[in-house]
């Protein structure tokens, strides 16, 4: 039952712990669901909290009732992310010098208060005699002493995480940029979804606000959820990286992902495009890069890199002549670096560049992005309420299975569907 009101809830847009405990007083429908069952706020937010645990499991069980109803395609699968703000402000956010600092003011505010307590013992001593002193430890002492333990505990934190900057409300979340909107503490929550109804086939919930780490969970995922393969996959440039490419070729899956630089470089982003590294033509012959104004890069030598390939160094000596330096590099000499894996780059793009890659990859703006688009602005689910890595995942789970199964409704109601028997999971 609690489990239907809260994706109710959150397929409705209504997700504070109090809104739905007011619905089930209202609403029809949360009447119909709870079968006129009132818990009140505190349990239902005690119950979200409780049972993160179970929801990736219900999760799995909506995605395989939806593949049983045959909404569900996984030969196309589009992945991306988006930035959800936590429930905790900026404001507490702490780089390591000011956490110091904080921790000497409440040091002071402690001895304060501690001198305050004794001047007012020794005046009831005073009156009331030593053995019927009132004194006790005030709340304001305890809250000061749990505080300065908290930031004591986040500095450590900290530390060992090599982080700059902790937020203390929750020591979990990462600082992110929102586009249009200040850097807030955020979780990234990424999905990938199906080609043909837009059913959130995969779900996962990170601190690092880089995508392309999470394109391998993404489509194991897939696989494991709706027991099937994708064969295309559809994402944009914050996916690209070498190690995506080599796992999509080791796959056998087709990938259509441009290149962040040279994404950027069509887009207009990069400063100077006639110097980006596309534009320098390899001599095979003298092993060499020619620039666009026409020098020579002479190969250098090989950087070492542990669990990676070499990568090739060419340098060009002749910049501090050139009159167009200061727009191809800051430093001193103009240098190239080649990965021997740069020739899945070259695939990705030739692949990208014919017609079908174009008309394939353009599908990737209304398969994914509607998704988030719901989410956010007609569910008004921005940000998340629950604290924590863990919480906040679980939390983003119920905000995809809400998704899914208002997917399922109109479905249904779509195609005449009939009444559904056990499903096999």
């Amino acid at each position: 039952m609690m489990l239907k009101v809260l994706f109710y809830g959150y397929a409705m847009g209504e997700r504070s712990s109090r809104v739905i405990a007011h619905r089930l007083k209202s609403d029809v429908a949360y009447m119909y669901l709870s079968a006129l069952q009132q818990p009140d706020f505190r349990t239902i937010n005690r119950f979200r909290k409780d049972n993160i645990g179970i929801l990736k499991g219900l999760f799995v069980q909506i995605v395989r009732l939806c593949v049983e109803m045959g909404m569900v395609s996984v030969g196309m699968i589009a992945i991306d992310g988006t930035k959800l703000k936590v429930n905790a402000s900026y404001r507490k956010t702490k780089k390591a010098d000011g956490l110091d600092e904080e921790i000497s003011v409440i040091d002071k505010q402690i001895e304060s208060i501690l001198k305050e307590c004794e001047e007012t013992d020794s005046r009831e001593d005073e009156i009331m005699g030593e053995d019927k002193s009132i004194y006790e430890v005030t709340e304001e002492l305890k809250d000061k002493q749990k505080l300065k333990e908290k930031l004591k505990r986040a500095k450590e934190k900290m530390l060992m995480s090599n982080s700059k900057e902790i937020n203390i409300t929750d020591d979990e979340a990462t600082t992110m940029l929102h586009k249009g909107y200040p850097p807030e503490p955020s979780y990234n929550g990424q999905v990938a979804v199906e080609g043909s109804n837009g059913v959130i086939v995969a779900a996962t919930l990170t601190n690092n606000p880089a995508d392309y780490e999470a394109l391998k969970e993404l489509i194991e995922e897939t696989e494991v959820n709706t027991r099937d393969k994708p064969s295309e996959v559809l994402a944009d440039s914050g996916f690209s990286s070498y190690e995506n490419l080599e796992y999509l070729e080791e796959k056998g899956i087709e990938g259509y992902i441009p290149d962040q630089k040279i994404e950027s470089t069509r887009k207009g982003t990069y400063k100077h495009p006639e110097f980006h590294k596309s534009r320098f033509k390899y001599d095979g012959s003298s092993d060499s890069y020619i620039c666009p104004m026409g020098k020579t890069l002479a190969y250098k030598g090989l950087m070492k890199r542990e669990g990676k390939p070499d990568i090739r160094i060419y340098r060009c000596m002749d910049c501090p002549h050139c009159k167009r330096k200061a727009e191809c590099t800051k430093a001193e000499y103009r240098t190239i670096s080649w990965d021997p894996r740069e020739f899945l780059i070259h695939k990705m793009c030739t692949r990208l560049e014919t017609k079908e890659g174009k008309i394939k990859y353009g599908k990737r703006k209304y398969l994914i992005e509607p998704v988030f688009g719901d989410m956010k602005y007609n569910r008004n689910m921005r940000g998340l309420l629950l604290r924590g890595k863990l919480k906040a995942a679980g939390e983003f789970l119920i905000m995809c299975i809400a998704h899914n199964l208002r997917k399922v409704a109109k479905y249904l109601i779509g195609s005449n569907y009939p009444v559904l028997g056990p499903i096999m999971v």
